[in-house]
């Protein structure tokens, strides 16, 4: 007998209409992926399914957190996550590459494999900064950063180039007129 995979839905048997199912993923389900960000969360997921007679809309919505090295500080925070996606699933002669938005199934498809959606749909769903509140970092790693910090203005080393003296003026760089003709 075949072991049915978790995120695996069998839609063969489904009558027309609105269907829901419900995924819970956690550190495991993360781990399955080669290079995921991802290795300590836990997510509720929701996939509705309304099924048609020439096709399925299918979506996904995702609500958890994940435990995140701190941006500023290091220390782990939890960091709240949520997402969704939509697709469309159409009825053809024969499956073909999955596209982002459509997917076409041939008649001998008889499932849904939504692992890669749901570990993307995570990784997108990422803050793209990943701080405590502000004030809540720890004090003593802020402190020693506050000592080494440079000036705000990133342009400080690029100006201090531009503004140098050379002590021999021959040392300038010259043009060459011949090489400025070739370019004409």
């Amino acid at each position: 007998m075949r072991v049915k995979h978790p995120y695996v839905i069998p839609f063969v048997g489904l009558k027309l209409g609105v269907h829901t199912f419900e995924f819970t993923l956690e550190d495991a389900f993360f781990t399955e992926f080669e290079y995921s960000e991802i290795s300590s969360g836990h997510f509720e997921v929701v996939v509705t399914i309304d099924k048609k007679s020439t096709m399925m809309e299918v979506s996904m919505s995702l609500a958890g957190q994940l435990n995140w090295p701190c941006d500023r500080c290091g220390e782990m925070i939890e960091v709240p996550v949520e997402g969704d996606d939509h697709w469309i699933i159409k009825y053809g002669d024969q499956t073909v590459g999955e596209d982002d938005d459509i997917w076409i199934f041939g008649p001998q498809e008889h499932q849904i494999d939504i692992r890669q959606r749901l570990y993307e749909l995570a990784h997108l769903s990422l803050p793209a900064r990943r701080t405590h509140e502000d004030g809540d970092c720890n004090e003593e790693v802020m402190n020693k950063m506050s000592q080494v910090e440079t000036e705000d203005d990133a342009d400080t080393k690029w100006i201090a180039l531009k503004n140098m003296k050379l002590e021999n003026p021959s040392d300038q760089l010259e043009i060459d007129e011949d090489w400025k003709e070739d370019d004409e």
